[in-house]
């Protein structure tokens, strides 16, 4: 063999094997990665991957809207407020007459109202077939002493309209005649309720609010029917004028009662025990005591 074929073989031999080293490399392909590996690869993937399209609704109109992002929900900035509850017609009167009467005050400085039901107005007086129609202030029950002869003050400024300087006590027989004559009436006949009110001064403080003061003892002297008054000025005493013990003469169950009208009814009127101790009590009590004067 000449040295040319043999350069020419070996020639050949070379290139078979570096193209069939090629081709084996591409069949075979990069080597295949360990699990570490592909666990960090699909990891990669997730993380790179791009977030899902948000799912759109349907509305009932058939028309499609975007789902609302909770992030971009916000709470209202003013809370719901709910409507306040509905006063009944009696709770806006009862507010109307207190502020209507927030001027007036104790006629006993420092007295509370009394603790006693049949002390109050709308009381039963079963023992002339009536009702009573005002406030006593009775030692012991309102908190302050009550003597006969105390002091009796006026609750408010404004005009006397009666004044009993000439009342005269009548003897307790005819007094009880006129009980026997209010149990066959079934009620109290006004003149004659007017008596058992004994000793008496009202005065009117304008705008259909009058005060009246009754079984005094005595009156203030110096003062006469279409006066002006001020509160706190004197209108009589403590007594028991128009009572049995006043018609019997002594100085027994001593009190003063108070009644206060509006438009012709008497503060409390038609309400239970409870409900008008808490009128007096804002009416009165609740009020600065008066500045009393000697």
């Amino acid at each position: 063999m000449s040295k040319k074929l043999k350069l020419t073989l070996l020639l050949l031999m070379l290139i078979f094997i570096s193209g069939g080293i090629y081709y084996s490399s591409a069949e075979v392909g990069p080597p295949a990665a360990s699990d570490k590996d592909a666990d960090l690869i699909k990891s990669e993937g997730k993380a790179l991957a791009a977030p899902p399209e948000k799912e759109e609704i349907v509305d009932h109109a058939g028309q499609t809207a975007k789902e609302e992002d909770p992030a971009e929900q916000q709470e209202p900035l003013i809370a719901e407020i709910n409507p306040p509850e509905k006063k009944s017609n009696a709770a806006r009167r009862d507010e109307a007459i207190v502020e209507q009467l927030s001027f007036l005050q104790s006629p006993i400085p420092g007295a509370h109202i009394s603790s006693k039901d049949s002390q109050l107005p709308g009381a039963p007086r079963a023992y002339r077939n009536g009702t009573h129609e005002g406030l006593d202030y009775y030692q012991g029950y309102c908190g302050v002493p009550v003597s006969f002869g105390d002091p009796v003050y006026a609750a408010g400024a404004g005009t006397v309209i009666r004044v009993d300087h000439d009342f005269i006590e009548l003897p307790i027989e005819e007094r009880e005649e006129m009980l026997r004559v209010s149990a066959a009436a079934g009620n109290t006949p006004e003149h004659i309720l007017d008596y058992l009110r004994g000793r008496q001064v009202w005065i009117d403080h304008g705008f259909g609010a009058v005060s009246r003061y009754a079984h005094l003892d005595t009156v203030s002297a110096y003062i006469q029917a279409g006066d002006l008054i001020e509160a706190g000025d004197i209108v009589g005493t403590v007594g028991n004028s128009g009572t049995s013990n006043g018609a019997r003469g002594t100085q027994d169950d001593a009190h003063l009662h108070f009644e206060i009208w509006v438009e012709n009814r008497y503060l409390g009127q038609g309400l239970p025990p409870e409900a008008v101790r808490l009128l007096w009590h804002e009416v009165l009590v609740d009020a600065v005591d008066i500045d009393s004067k000697s």
